[in-house]
């Protein structure tokens, strides 16, 4: 399954129509909420069993419940099936989990915000590289979309959110965090696709003594300060053929220290990766 094709993913009610909820994964070049509202018409309002439809190059997978209909648009594929059978089982956890608030319904939508977790449990933003380690950013007031407020991160997903932020410190991998957390793997699947979505992480490789490095910027006078002059010989000696192993021969410093080094001079975007890397290279995502 292919969760780049994913554009957006909505529950409505049956009895009523009302969105419950919705997720937009990509843009596309019609409205999705408008596709959905003219689908919906006709599954719930004429009562016609449709269970694809296709509008300008997009797919429709609708699924039925007992309380919602789940529709999940995607790119044109020659297979929906595993779609679909994602869809039924994101309706089955959403029904069971709702099920009082669902048969009693008072119009209050708020509390299944927090559902939106399972969701990207299922089909996150993006999936990572479970090496990558990940750097929380500052907030801004000048920038206030820069870090801005997650709309799923409400109940239970605060919660949760907030706890997994607590172990991210620039050091550990997203793997660590996943082995030291107790939560499961789709839970922080979702919740780091959360984090990078809403831009309150960026994630950078570890360097290791097979990285390959290559000199972006000239280094900064106040590293050179810390770490002396021979600090510019091993910038200049990153240059996209050695790895830091190879360098450390060349320097006076152990792999250990040259590591540390290399990490700060990443971080300050002295240094970049010379590979490619299934992120797409680069320090940062």
């Amino acid at each position: 399954m292919n969760e780049e094709i994913v554009r957006y993913v909505s529950l409505v009610r049956k009895d009523g129509g009302e969105p419950v909820l919705g997720i937009t994964f990509r843009e596309m070049s019609v409205d999705p909420d408008l596709v959905a509202s003219f689908v919906l018409a006709i599954v719930i309002f004429e009562n016609q069993q449709l269970r694809t439809f296709i509008k300008e190059g997009y797919v429709v997978v609708i699924e039925e419940g007992n309380h919602v209909v789940g529709l999940l648009i995607i790119d044109k594929v020659e297979d929906d099936e595993p779609y679909r059978k994602a869809l039924k089982g994101i309706i089955k956890d959403f029904e069971a989990k709702y099920e009082l608030q669902l048969t009693l319904w008072r119009g209050d939508i708020r509390p299944f915000r927090e559902f939106g977790i399972d969701i990207l449990g299922v089909f996150p933003y993006r999936r990572f590289d479970w090496q990558l380690v990940p750097k929380l950013t500052k907030k801004s007031d000048a920038t206030p979309d820069y870090r801005a407020t997650i709309p799923w991160s409400v109940g239970e997903t605060d919660k949760k959110i907030q706890d997994v932020v607590g172990y991210i410190n620039g050091k550990r991998t997203i793997r660590e965090i996943v082995k030291s957390s107790g939560y499961s793997e789709a839970e922080l699947t979702a919740i780091f696709s959360m984090l990078a979505r809403y831009k309150w992480i960026t994630l950078s490789r570890r360097a290791n003594k097979d990285s390959v490095l290559v000199k972006l910027t000239d280094t900064p006078m106040r590293l050179i300060g810390v770490y002396g002059d021979q600090l510019d010989d091993f910038v200049e000696l990153c240059d996209g053929t050695r790895t830091l192993d190879q360098v450390c021969e060349l320097v006076p410093f152990d792999i250990e220290v040259l590591m540390t080094i290399a990490k700060n001079l990443i971080d300050a975007g002295v240094l970049g990766y010379g590979e490619q890397s299934s992120e797409g290279g680069g320090s940062t995502e």
